[in-house]
């Protein structure tokens, strides 16, 4: 499992940081709702990636594109949460939240 086994920082509006681990083949969104990390439901969880971890993953297909395209605020680096699928090959993905999204730090 060790192999497999990858992280995310999840950044809030703060600039308070929050490192998780995550398993290859979950999505961005599992590993945010497993770990009280608010992005919003499946179809409004916009997040943004640092430059390096957008291109580091696979580019957003057709469906995603659209949910995209629907979105305010969105930049080059956008993506939903629950379309990223996190892979083995990149192990730390770096995420800011936006709007009001948030976690608390204990």
């Amino acid at each position: 499992v060790a192999d497999k086994t990858v992280y995310v920082t999840f950044t809030n509006r703060n600039g308070d940081r929050k490192r998780v681990p995550a398993l290859d083949g979950q999505t961005l969104y599992e590993v945010a709702i497993a770990n009280d990390v608010l992005v919003g439901d499946a179809y409004t969880c916009h997040v943004v990636l640092t430059p390096e971890s957008y291109s580091a993953h696979s580019p957003p297909l057709s469906e995603e594109i659209r949910f995209l395209d629907e979105v305010t605020g969105r930049s080059n680096t956008s993506r939903m949460a629950s379309f990223l699928k996190l892979s083995s090959s990149v192990r730390e993905t770096y995420v800011a939240l936006v709007d009001v999204r948030d976690f608390e730090i204990p």
